[in-house]
């Protein structure tokens, strides 16, 4: 049953118990602004968002995220995963930390790396990583208490392998910041493309709002034509909707355009040191 936005929606108590409290929180502004988004938001569960025993939030938490994240670039989950076991089997078990990482580099033990499965790319990703979490402890902790675009333009510009997608998506699974948001990926276009076709209302309102000569280009191409490609200034608004939880949003939005969101939620969990 399609729902209309005026209607008053409340979550099921099931999926609001099994689902972290900032995440159900949002839910619930979501709906209220939206409550056409029911059945999106509740067709399964956010594998990302569920309750589970959380590691300690250190540093070497916020490493191994972003080190998944340039180990996993590129190839298929089962190689980056088979990537996974062999650092792991060499550090003895565990994921290594980074001063770990910065002592193999130390002892010049590159070639054992590049044995695990890493291109000489990622080895020179994955010392940049280890060196700018051993050299920066203080900064990087400061670093992380301020806001979402601070964060991420201090990632990119000082950790070779990290651009901006990877750092929007470490401030959404590693740091649970609820108000990401990326307009110019080509999922969340697509999904937003979706959302916006299916309420004109929304769309009609989004572009009267427009400023002129801050109007920003979608660079997003696809050869199907069988979606409509809005601008990203557009789908910037449409997002900023649901704000302080536009990372919710996101995922509403993947979730819209088919795209695989629960091979996200894998990833990081492979990751995750034993």
């Amino acid at each position: 049953m399609k729902r209309s936005r005026e209607e008053t929606v409340e979550l099921p108590q099931d999926f609001a118990e099994k689902h972290i409290d900032t995440f159900v929180k949002g839910c619930h502004h979501i709906l209220g602004v939206d409550p056409s988004l029911y059945d999106a938001l509740l067709s399964k569960d956010f594998q990302l968002f569920l309750k589970r025993e959380q590691p300690p939030m250190d540093l070497n938490h916020h490493f191994i995220k972003l080190a998944s994240s340039i180990l996993a670039q590129q190839i298929s989950g089962a190689a980056a995963n088979s990537v996974k076991n062999k650092l792991m089997a060499y550090y003895g078990g565990h994921f290594p930390t980074y001063q770990e990482v910065v002592e193999t580099f130390h002892k010049k033990d590159v070639q054992e790396l590049r044995d695990c499965g890493l291109s000489a790319r990622k080895v020179q990703y994955l010392e940049s990583l280890a060196n700018y979490f051993n050299d920066n402890e203080k900064a990087i902790e400061a670093l992380f208490e301020q806001d979402n675009e601070e964060i991420a333009s201090q990632l990119v510009a000082n950790i070779k392998g990290i651009g901006p997608w990877s750092a929007k998506m470490f401030l959404v699974t590693s740091l649970e910041r609820m108000d990401v948001f990326a307009a110019d990926d080509l999922g969340i276009a697509r999904g937003c493309s979706k959302y916006l076709d299916c309420r004109p209302e929304i769309l009609k309102e989004l572009m009267s709002k427009r400023v002129q000569g801050k109007t920003k280009r979608s660079k997003i191409v696809h050869k199907k034509k069988n979606w409509k490609i809005y601008d990203e200034d557009i789908v910037e608004k449409c997002g900023e909707m649901f704000a302080p939880y536009r990372s919710i949003f996101m995922f509403i939005l993947w979730r819209l355009s088919s795209t695989n969101i629960d091979a996200l939620a894998k990833r990081e969990k492979d990751f995750v040191a034993k």
